[in-house]
C-alpha cells in the first residue's frame, strides 16, 4: 500500500492538473509560432529582393469586360524577324508600346454566372499580370451569402427585381499590392505589383531588363501579352509571351515562353512574382497565415519519383517566421531541402480558408512531371512594412539558367491554384490529387504545439462531421451535437472510472475526517509519526491514495478536444454554414448562429471587426456567457459538499471554480460558435453523465445519502429470481417466528 498523501499533496495535484491543462490550451490557441518579430527593425520600408530592385510601373485602373471565349488563340501574325549574330547582342532593351494611365483592363471569367465561372480575373499590362481575383459565389460575411442566395434564387425564378446582389461583399482572394521604397537619391518611390506578374529577364552577360512597366507589353487579347527584346540597332532578339487560361474551377494555367530570334543559342534567367501573403480572415482571432511546400525525395531515395509528394513535415512557415530575414532570404531552397536534396513540387500561400499556389502542369489523369524545378530554381522573399503591425510578404520565382537554341523556344509554363481549401476538391480532382495538395489543409492551431494537434485525428473528426451532415442529420449544427454524443459514448468508460474513483475517495476521506483530525491534533508536532498513523488508518479502511488522481485519464480527451478545435476553426465546409437549418435567420434575418465558423452574434454583429485586447471582436455573443454559467453549475453539482471538506480543499475548489468559470469563457469569447456549441453541449451531457454515475455508485456501495439529499426507501429487487428468493426468506423467517412462539407457549 503506498503512503498516504499529505494535505498539501491532496490540494496540489488536482490543481496542478487543471493548471497544466489550461496552460496547454492557452499555448495552443495563442502561441504565434516561433515569434521572432522582436528581432526586426521598426521600419516601414521595403526589404528588397536579392534578385532585383523594385522599379516604376503601375497597374491600370479601367475595366473592359471580355469573356474568355473572345480571347484569340495566338498573337497577330508578324513578319519573320531577321536572325542576328550573337556578337550583336549589345544594348538590349524592350520595345515600347503606346500606353495611357486610364487604359481599361481586360477581364476573363464572370461574376454574374457562378454556375459557369468560379472567379473573375482582371488583367493589367504592368508586368502582364493580374490586378484582382474576386470569387463569383464566395462572400465575405454570412449575411452577404444569404442575400446573394436569395438574389440568385429569384433570378432563376425569373424575377429578381426586389433583390439586390451585395457586390461589395464578394470575397477578394488577392489584389495588386502597392509598395513603396526609398530610391538611391533619397526620394520616395511607389509601385503596384500585379499578381503573378513578370519582373525581369537577364540575357547572357547583359544587365537585367525590367518587365514591370506597362509600356513594354502588348496585350493581344484578354490575359494574353507579348513583349519583344531588341538589340542596340532595334532588331528583334527574343519574344516573351504570357497567356492566362481560366477554366470553370479554381485552377489557372499560365502559358509563358521565351523565343530566340538569333542565329546562336542564348542563355537567360527569368524572374516573376509568386504567391504573396493573403489577407487575414475577417472573423479570425488567430492569424494563421502560412507558406506551404510540396516536395519530392531525391532520385537516389525515390527512383522514378513514384512516392507521393510530401506536403507535411517541418517545412511550414508561419507568417511570423516568414517576416524574419535573419536566417534565410529564400523560401526555397532552405537548409532542410539542401541537406536532404528535396525537389520542389509546389509552393503556396494560405490563410484560414484559402490558398494561392504555383504547381506544375499535369495531364487530365494527373500524369506528367510533378516537379517545378524546370521553371523554378529559387523562391526569394522580401517584406513590405517589416516591423509594422501588418507586414506584407512577397516572393520572386527565379528560374534556372536556361539555354535556348537558335530559332528555338523555352517553355516556362506553370499551373496556378487560387481557391478555397476544400477537402473533397483537393482529395479527388486533378492535378491536386496527384500533387497531394490536400496537404494544404493543416489542422494546426500553432507551430508551438504542432505535436498536440494530431492531423490524423482531425482528419477522422472532419470526415465524421461531414458524414453526419450529408447522410444522417443534414445540418452542421446537429452534426456537431451528434459528434458530442459519439465522443461521449466512446469515452464513457474512462469518464466513469475517473469519476467513480474520485467520488469513492472523497466519500471515504469524508468519513475519515474526524479520525484524521484527531491524528493531526495528537501528532501535530511529529510529521513522520502523523504520516505513519494516517497511512495505517487509510490501510485499515481500504483507501488507495491513487484514487485521488482519478482525473488523470481525462487527459486522454485533450487530443480530441484540440483536434476538434482545429477542425471547427479551419474546415472550409463549416464556413458561413448556419446551425439548425437556419431557423434563427427566419426571424428578421437574425445573425444568431448564422455562421458556425464565427462567433454566435446573439445580440449584435459589427459591420467592421473591432480589436479589444487579445480579441478580434465581430459582435456581442451569448454562448461563451452561457458556457461560464454552465461551468459554474457543473462545479456546484460535481464538487463534494463543503461540510466534508478541509480548509485546503475548500480553497482548492474556489480556485478551480474561478478558473473554469472565467478563464475558459474569456478565451473562447471570439471562438467559432461551432466550437462553443460543442463544448456547451458536451458539458451539459457531462452533467447528466455525472449524475448517472453518482447514482450508480450509490447503488453499488449502498452508502448513506449525500448530505443535503433525503434518503429514499429501499426498492424491491426487480429480478424475478431475486424476488422469489426474498419471498422464501420471508416465509422462513415467519415460520421460525411461529415455531418459536409455540415453543414458548408449551414451556409456560
Amino acid at each position: 500500500m503506498p503512503p498516504a498523501p499529505s494535505k498539501k499533496l491532496r490540494t496540489f495535484v488536482p490543481l496542478a492538473v487543471l493548471t497544466v491543462a489550461v496552460l496547454l490550451v492557452s499555448m495552443v490557441i495563442f502561441a504565434p509560432g516561433r515569434d521572432r518579430a522582436s528581432k526586426q527593425e521598426e521600419t516601414s520600408t521595403t526589404t528588397s529582393s536579392p534578385e532585383a530592385e523594385p522599379s516604376s510601373g503601375t497597374a491600370g485602373s479601367g475595366t473592359t469586360t471580355t469573356t474568355a471565349e473572345e480571347q484569340p488563340a495566338s498573337p497577330a501574325p508578324e513578319a519573320e524577324p531577321q536572325q542576328l549574330e550573337l556578337s550583336s547582342l549589345k544594348g538590349l532593351h524592350l520595345e515600347e508600346y503606346p500606353w495611357t494611365a486610364d487604359e481599361p483592363n481586360s477581364v476573363m471569367g464572370s461574376l454574374d454566372d457562378p454556375e459557369t465561372w468560379s472567379m473573375q480575373l482582371t488583367f493589367t499590362r504592368a508586368g502582364a499580370g493580374i490586378v484582382s481575383i474576386p470569387f463569383a459565389d464566395i462572400w465575405e460575411t454570412a449575411a452577404a451569402k444569404r442575400q446573394a442566395d436569395m438574389y440568385f434564387s429569384a433570378l432563376k425564378a425569373g424575377d429578381a427585381s426586389g433583390y439586390e446582389l451585395p457586390v461589395e461583399e464578394r470575397y477578394m482572394l488577392q489584389e495588386a499590392q502597392p509598395i513603396s521604397w526609398v530610391g538611391p537619391d533619397g526620394s520616395q518611390q511607389n509601385r503596384t505589383i500585379a499578381i503573378f506578374s513578370a519582373q525581369s529577364i537577364t540575357i547572357g552577360n547583359e544587365s537585367s531588363l525590367d518587365l514591370t512597366p506597362p509600356g513594354v507589353w502588348k496585350e493581344v487579347g484578354p490575359g494574353h501579352f507579348t513583349s519583344r527584346i531588341l538589340s542596340e540597332n532595334g532588331d528583334p532578339v527574343a519574344t516573351i509571351e504570357r497567356r492566362f487560361e481560366l477554366g470553370s474551377g479554381y485552377d489557372i494555367t499560365l502559358h509563358q515562353s521565351v523565343t530566340n530570334h538569333t542565329t546562336a543559342a542564348i542563355q537567360f534567367r527569368w524572374v516573376q512574382y509568386g504567391p504573396g501573403s493573403l489577407y487575414p480572415d475577417r472573423a479570425r482571432y488567430m492569424d494563421r497565415r502560412r507558406f506551404r511546400f510540396g516536395y519530392e525525395y531525391p532520385e537516389d531515395q525515390d527512383p522514378g519519383h513514384v512516392a507521393d509528394v510530401i506536403a507535411g513535415g517541418d517545412m511550414v512557415q508561419e507568417m511570423t517566421d516568414a517576416t524574419d530575414l535573419e536566417e534565410s532570404r529564400f523560401f526555397w531552397p532552405n537548409p532542410l531541402s539542401e541537406e536532404v536534396g528535396y525537389t520542389l513540387s509546389w509552393f503556396a500561400s494560405t490563410n484560414r480558408y484559402f490558398g494561392l499556389a504555383v504547381h506544375p502542369i499535369l495531364g487530365p489523369e494527373g500524369t506528367g512531371n510533378r516537379s517545378l524545378a524546370p521553371v523554378v530554381e529559387k523562391i526569394a522573399k522580401w517584406i513590405q512594412g517589416a516591423g509594422s503591425d501588418d507586414p506584407v510578404v512577397l516572393c520572386n520565382l527565379v528560374s534556372p539558367l536556361a539555354t535556348v537554341p537558335a530559332g528555338g523556344s523555352q517553355d516556362l509554363s506553370m499551373g496556378l491554384f487560387a481557391g478555397p481549401l476544400e477537402r473533397e476538391m483537393l482529395d479527388d480532382e486533378e492535378p491536386y490529387k496527384a500533387l497531394n495538395m490536400r496537404g494544404l489543409i493543416l489542422f494546426q492551431m500553432s507551430a508551438f504545439c504542432a505535436i498536440c494537434t494530431f492531423q490524423w485525428l482531425a482528419d477522422i473528426l472532419v470526415v465524421v462531421l461531414a458524414f453526419l451532415d450529408h447522410y444522417v442529420l443534414f445540418d452542421w449544427g446537429l452534426a456537431i451535437i451528434g459528434l458530442v454524443i459519439i465522443v461521449r459514448i466512446l469515452l464513457h468508460p474512462i469518464t466513469k472510472k475517473s469519476q467513480t474513483g474520485m467520488q469513492r475517495f472523497t466519500r471515504t476521506m469524508s468519513k475519515l475526517k474526524p479520525q484524521m483530525e484527531k491524528i493531526n491534533k495528537k501528532h501535530g508536532d511529529d510529521p513522520k509519526r502523523k504520516q505513519q498513523e494516517q497511512m495505517k488508518l487509510m490501510r485499515e479502511h481500504g483507501v488507495n491514495p491513487l484514487q485521488m488522481l482519478g482525473c488523470l485519464p481525462m487527459f486522454l480527451q485533450m487530443p480530441i478536444w484540440i483536434a476538434l478545435y482545429a477542425v471547427l476553426y479551419f474546415a472550409f465546409e463549416l464556413r458561413q454554414e448556419p446551425a439548425f437549418f437556419g431557423v434563427f435567420q427566419l426571424f428578421w434575418d437574425w445573425s444568431f448562429l448564422a455562421d458556425l465558423s464565427s462567433p454566435d452574434h446573439f445580440f449584435y454583429e459589427f459591420e467592421t471587426p473591432r480589436s479589444f485586447l487579445m480579441w478580434n471582436m465581430t459582435g456581442i455573443n451569448l454562448l461563451p456567457i452561457l458556457l461560464g454559467a454552465l461551468f459554474f453549475v457543473q462545479q456546484k453539482y460535481m464538487s463534494p459538499p463543503t461540510t466534508t471538506m478541509t480548509p485546503e480543499q475548500e480553497s482548492q475548489q474556489k480556485i478551480m471554480r474561478i478558473m473554469m468559470v472565467t478563464l475558459f469563457p474569456l478565451m473562447l469569447y471570439s471562438a467559432p460558435s461551432g466550437l462553443t456549441l460543442y463544448i456547451l453541449t458536451s458539458s451539459s451531457v457531462g452533467i447528466l453523465e455525472a449524475r448517472h454515475i453518482r447514482r450508480q455508485v450509490d447503488r453499488e456501495e449502498g452508502d448513506a445519502p449525500v448530505v443535503g439529499r433525503p434518503s429514499s426507501p429501499k426498492k424491491k429487487p426487480k429480478d424475478p429470481q431475486a424476488r422469489a428468493y426474498a419471498k422464501m426468506l420471508e416465509r422462513r423467517k415467519a415460520e421460525a417466528k411461529q415455531k418459536k412462539a409455540k415453543t414458548f407457549k408449551k414451556r409456560k
